[in-house]
């Protein structure tokens, strides 16, 4: 029975392969910019791509999200067919994204759109879409997410403190020093916020202790691996995972354009829900 609502999300969610026909769930991208030069992320360049252009870059590209009129533009053909809409999209505190979404949905007139500020980024959005798409009534949706974005975390493993370095992040001397170390820091986002967790002396100790820290912080609803440029280490997670949780559905997702130009290639991240 087709769902009355939509589920829409942005392409910071970082959806799985297959989710979006799967839990018919609409993306609109953000868009990143070399110099003049704007795509859309996910559409006018996919990944490999932009870490190939993003490697010999001598300034880091930005970012933008999407215009009130490209939100309004997606809402007036969903609807069409739909009676609502969730429309879930990254943290007010990394984007504008959010805002421009509700801006977007004042114009449509008769379609009721709930925009819901998830407080994270990457695949535990895509996770709160997937909470939305199995409820069977707007309002159940709504509350389903509502529900879990306290509990939502994204667990990241930085290659390098080159990009944050570049985006005013960290200043030169730490990101020189970080690499001098060899250090890869850990940091979690929870609540809307970027905290450091840990800096570990190389990257085959970080990997354990990321997984350390999950073990942790269990148990959870939902559990999936991202990454940039690192898809066999991704695996080699994922596979653990799923040993460590029989039954578990734990998918991998590849990080576009948009969070790729802030974490940079090689980054890994351990994304989740807890229960």
């Amino acid at each position: 029975m087709k769902r009355s609502f939509a589920v829409v999300a942005d392409s910071t969610a970082d959806l799985p392969d297959a989710w979006g026909d799967r839990y018919d769930i609409q993306v609109i991208p953000l868009k990143v910019m070399f110099g003049e030069e704007s795509f859309r992320d996910g559409v006018d360049m996919n990944n490999e791509q932009f870490f190939a252009r993003l490697a010999t870059a001598t300034k880091l590209p930005t970012t933008s999200a999407p215009s009130p009129g490209d939100f309004a533009e997606l809402y007036t053909r969903l609807a069409k067919d739909h009676d609502g809409c969730i429309s879930i999209h990254i943290a007010r505190s990394l984007s504008a994204t959010a805002e421009a979404a509700r801006v977007g949905a004042q114009s449509v007139e008769g379609f009721q759109v709930e925009v819901v500020d998830s407080e994270t980024v990457s695949m535990p959005m895509a996770f709160l879409c997937r909470a939305a798409a199995e409820c069977s009534t707007l309002v159940e949706a709504v509350a389903a997410v509502r529900k879990r974005i306290p509990n939502s975390r994204v667990l990241a493993l930085l290659d390098t403190l080159r990009y944050v370095e570049m985006g005013g992040r960290v200043s030169r001397a730490q990101a020189m020093i970080g690499t001098m170390l060899d250090l890869k820091p850990l940091l979690l986002m929870i609540d809307g916020e970027i905290k450091s967790i840990d800096r570990v002396r190389t990257r085959s100790r970080a990997i354990p202790r990321m997984v350390e820290f999950f073990e942790n912080d269990s148990p959870i609803d939902y559990v999936g691996v991202v990454h940039a440029q690192a898809a066999d280490e991704a695996e080699q997670i994922a596979n653990d995972l799923r040993r460590r949780l029989p039954g578990v559905e734990v998918p991998v997702g590849q990080i576009g354009c948009v969070l790729g130009t802030h974490v940079g290639p090689k980054a890994l991240g351990l994304v989740y829900i807890k229960k």
